[in-house]
């Protein structure tokens, strides 16, 4: 075989690997075999969801997500955690923080979990619980309670749930501020208009109690929520929203320059038809994004996700018009029954990412995906 043949048969057989979503894949990027992707988890009699992800001060690194019968969970759910203490080469096994079964006609569920650590040290998972029926719309999201476990062993134990009264559904993680207070974001719908509203609500004692909800963005017309919120250098934050209304309109933010007591906008971003939003600052100063790409219409649901690096000064901007940033996809669902582009992804070294996703794509029910790259790729 020619040196030429052998070359592009190596490169046909990394693209099919991409394809199988198990083994080192060729994406985009302009170093070509730029983001690699593989399976972390995949047990096709359970639908593995809604993943999200932290690096720990230590450099360990902890993966909670949801195992489910289904998307919208009708039987049952478990909160899972995992860690990773080479990088995210491997994780330990599952650790089952909470499981709960439908009784009588009713499953108390579990829907999406945060985690991250805390200034102090101490890891932190937020997660919203409710019963279905009626499920995450009843009583506009009232009947939601939001959970808070803790650990201070970097993850190998927790402890109970702590309830708070933070009302709403979907929870950011929690912003400790520099004055010492933590906001929260959830959304509701809106007793006026009847849309979607993302607000935050605000705790002084560390979580322990929380102060009445401020409304982020609520517009008659707009369903504003998955909120994902940073604090930037200068002390401004920044609120990332998926907007819901099935128009495929770009992902909205808001700011903030008063700790998150009132907001500007909302504001158009770059990211085109974008649902749930994860944001962070890069180790570079940059702001990272990952979302998935929905435009709407009859067409097939969520098939992509994407990264979107744009500058500090970027994620300031509120003109669309002279915003810059950069596109970069992920993954894409081949499957009828495509769902996912739930992400979270943390910084494992300077200028390197690991993302996580959950995605169908060749598997009977929904799977977390793992991937590569590193800022060049953009």
């Amino acid at each position: 075989m020619s040196r030429n043949l052998f070359v592009c048969a190596a490169i046909f057989s990394a693209l099919c690997s991409a394809s199988a979503g198990t083994a080192a894949t060729a994406n985009t990027g302009g170093n070509g075999l730029s983001i690699r992707k593989f399976t972390i988890a995949r047990d096709d009699s359970t639908y593995e969801c809604f993943p999200s992800l932290t690096r720990l001060k230590d450099g360990r690194i902890i993966l909670v997500y949801r195992e489910s019968d289904s998307h919208k969970a009708k039987e049952y759910t478990r909160i899972i955690v995992r860690t990773s203490d080479d990088g995210g080469k491997t994780f330990s096994a599952r650790k089952v923080l909470v499981e709960t079964k439908q009784t009588d006609g009713v499953l108390t569920k579990w829907n999406c979990p945060k985690v991250q650590q805390l200034k102090d040290g101490r890891v932190l998972i937020v997660c919203d619980v409710y019963p279905h029926p009626p499920g995450e719309a009843g009583k506009r999201g009232a009947q939601s309670a939001i959970m808070l476990y803790f650990s201070e062993d970097n993850g190998d134990t927790w402890s109970e749930p702590r309830e708070t009264s933070v009302g709403g559904i979907m929870p950011d993680e929690v912003v400790e501020l520099d004055n010492g207070d933590w906001i929260l974001a959830t959304h509701r719908k809106c007793k006026t208009t009847g849309n979607a509203e993302q607000i935050l609500a605000r705790s002084k004692t560390k979580g322990k109690t929380w102060g009445k909800p401020v409304v982020i963005a609520s517009v008659k017309g707009y369903n504003f929520c998955e909120a994902s919120i940073i604090e930037m250098p200068g002390g401004q934050l920044v609120c990332y929203m998926r907007e819901n209304s099935g128009k495929g309109l770009p992902v909205y933010k808001c700011i903030s320059t008063d700790n998150g007591q009132t907001w500007q906008g909302p504001f158009e971003t770059l990211m085109g038809a974008g649902h749930r939003p994860v944001a962070h600052l890069t180790m570079s100063g940059k702001v990272l994004i990952t979302y998935r790409y929905q435009p709407g219409g009859k067409g097939p649901w969520a098939k992509n996700t994407f990264a979107y690096l744009e500058s500090a000064e970027g994620a300031l901007q509120t003109d669309r018009s002279k915003q810059r940033g950069t596109v970069l996809p992920l993954d894409h669902d081949r499957s009828a029954k495509s769902d996912g582009g739930y992400t979270g992804w943390v910084e494992t070294e300077p200028g390197r990412f690991l993302v996580v996703n959950y995605i169908v794509d060749d598997a009977p029910k929904a799977q977390i995906r793992g991937y590569r790259f590193g800022e060049d790729a953009f």
